[in-house]
């Protein structure tokens, strides 16, 4: 493994703005109802297989698809359906989606699970198929199913743990790793038995010197080493993480398993355990709220629970707020507190409302291109965003932009330069299709043509081949009446000769 430090050339060093003293877990009380959205994940929505009305227990399943991306949802508190319809999802276009809204009964009776014994017996198949009944997604913001990444990680040869959580601000990876290290290590070493990789790294920034103590504490495994990495945003990026731990590089278009490694999130490697250990599907998450407006802290909550459900707890302030989830850096604005919070919600910012700096003309200082992680120009991608020239911003590679942010916060001029790249991505996969179906309806156009073409030769040979045909026969038709009229002709000869 390369020296960590060489590898950090770009990127920028960004300290918490909200540190606290110890990092604590707090555990919400019940929440009186959820709202849990069918769409959590990639891939189809999932479809209810309950009705308003319905009794259901914690961790009963309650939606699910058939497709290879099925993960299904699960009631995080016992009590009654009482709505299943569009509600507003944690989205910054404040977008509706179809939700099951369970009532609380204030019990919290869990349904009984069939239990996969121990892991250790267990084959990497039915281990997957049980991490995939447990509704276990990425937790660290992709939400990418745990379990299709399983199934493509048979034959890498090792697993990196990402517990960098570089975004300063959040801190519940942080909480978990000093809370829940035996746990976390044991969830490592399940994933180490389905993939069959020959080592795991726990890769963790050296800004969590508690988290990382505790894990080395815990960890007996000679498979699983512990390693630190500096503090820098974007480190916890997938492919920068595997060029900074072992200078390989995942070229674009590419993923780690190309190269033999599997990533997961640290707080998904917990959620394993207590699927496969503690036969608890996920129903719950730690979440980290901060913010100016608020005591910074985290708390485990319900899945479902909604934002001012724990908001309420870190004590707001009563001036006028503005509501992020996710990073300060890659996270989105939301409208309201009202919204649930989901398997990738890990973080709730509550800010004291500011106004926006103004943004100015680029001056063309080139701190941008310094700043990017990934090495590619977002000065010249700004250029061409910006007058909508997609094919040329994909000629200096927009696709390998990670929409990080690194470049906003440098900038002199305030530009929002990764909501051009976004948008310029968007657009550019717009005109790539409708360009697909411009050329699809002009081969259309173009075989009709042809077709209608073609039909009009064949049948111009036809009735020219039939033409000819009925010459023949016609010729042939007068040289039989030739020869008749000459056979009538030589019968009545000799009639006549007779007489």
């Amino acid at each position: 493994m390369r020296d960590a430090f060489s590898a950090f050339n770009d990127g920028i060093v960004m300290t918490n703005p909200y540190p606290v003293d110890q990092v604590e877990i707090v555990q919400a009380p019940l929440p009186d109802k959820v709202v849990l959205p069918l769409q959590q994940r990639i891939g189809d929505e999932a479809i209810p297989c309950v009705v308003v009305g319905d009794k259901v227990l914690t961790g009963q399943i309650i939606a699910q698809t058939q497709d290879v991306f099925c993960v299904p949802i699960h009631a995080s508190i016992s009590g009654t359906v009482v709505a299943i319809d569009e509600q507003i999802i944690p989205h910054k276009s404040g977008l509706k989606s179809t939700c099951i809204t369970i009532q609380s009964d204030g019990k919290d009776v869990w349904i009984e699970r069939e239990d996969c014994g121990d892991f250790l017996h267990c084959s990497p198949e039915t281990l997957i198929q049980h991490i995939q009944q447990s509704g276990i997604i990425g937790l660290g913001g992709a939400g990418f199913p745990t379990h299709s990444k399983l199934s493509k990680s048979l034959d890498c040869h090792t697993l990196i743990i990402n517990a960098t959580e570089c975004e300063p601000g959040i801190m519940c990876d942080d909480a978990l790793m000093q809370h829940y290290p035996r746990e976390v290590v044991r969830g490592v070493e399940i994933l180490l038995h389905i993939s069959g990789a020959s080592q795991a790294v726990i890769a963790i920034e050296d800004d969590k010197p508690e988290a990382y103590r505790s894990l080395l504490m815990f960890n007996h495994n000679d498979k699983i080493s512990i390693v630190q990495i500096p503090t820098k945003y974007t480190s916890g990026a997938e492919k920068l993480l595997i060029k900074t731990l072992f200078n390989v590089e995942i070229p674009s278009g590419g993923f780690a398993t190309d190269k033999g490694f599997v990533c997961q999130n640290v707080a998904t490697s917990k959620a394993i355990f207590d699927a496969v250990i503690e036969n608890k599907p996920l129903v719950s998450r730690i979440v980290t709220v901060t913010g100016s407006g608020v005591v910074p802290n985290n708390f485990a909550v319900r899945l479902g629970a909604s934002f001012a459900h724990i908001v309420a707890l870190a004590k707001p302030d009563d001036k006028q707020h503005d509501i992020r989830m996710g990073g300060m850096m890659m996270g989105v604005d939301v409208a309201t507190l009202a919204v649930p919070i989901c398997k990738i919600s890990n973080c709730i910012f509550v800010n004291h409302t500011k106004a926006k700096p103004h943004v100015q003309e680029c001056i063309r200082c080139g701190q941008c291109n310094q700043a990017c992680p990934v090495g590619l120009l977002p000065q010249q991608l700004y250029w061409h965003a910006k007058s909508e020239h997609t094919d040329r911003a994909m000629d200096y590679n927009l696709r390998d932009c990670i929409e990080c942010r690194c470049c906003d916060v440098v900038c002199p001029s305030h530009i929002p330069l990764a909501e051009y790249f976004s948008f310029a991505k968007a657009l550019h996969q717009q005109q790539m299709r409708e360009k697909h179906q411009t050329d699809v309806a002009r081969e259309r156009f173009e075989f009709r043509e042809y077709r209608l073409e073609r039909n009009k030769q064949e049948r111009a040979e036809m009735m020219a081949k039939k033409k000819i045909e009925l010459k023949k026969k016609m010729a042939n038709d007068k040289v039989q009446k030739d020869k008749i009229a000459q056979a009538m002709a030589r019968v009545k000869k000799t009639k006549q000769d007779k007489k």
